[in-house]
């Protein structure tokens, strides 16, 4: 008994050829491409941190400095009797 054998033709070899080439790279290509994507995204946020970082060091400053000037600005009136414009100044003799 002879068996027949059924042989694939030279275009239908180089399909299943580039089938298993192209369906791993596809797959591959794709989580690499997130990867790099996510990778991407990670570094912009972390340039944001650092950006939003700096910006609230800077309103941190400026309330650092508002308040030492309400403090400065107390102890001028306390310890100088300095007033502002429009004020009315009560002295209390010390006893």
């Amino acid at each position: 008994m002879k068996r027949s054998r059924r042989r694939l033709s030279k275009k239908g070899r180089w399909i299943i050829a580039l089938l298993i080439i192209a369906l791993p790279l596809f797959y591959f290509s794709r989580r690499v491409y997130k990867l790099v994507s996510s990778i991407q995204e990670e570094n912009n946020l972390k340039k944001e941190i650092i950006i939003l970082k700096a910006e609230n060091e800077v309103m941190q400053n400026r309330i650092n400095e508002y308040k030492r000037r309400n403090i400065l600005e107390a102890k001028a009136r306390d310890d100088l009797g300095m007033i502002k414009k429009g004020e009315k100044i009560y002295l209390v003799p010390r006893k």
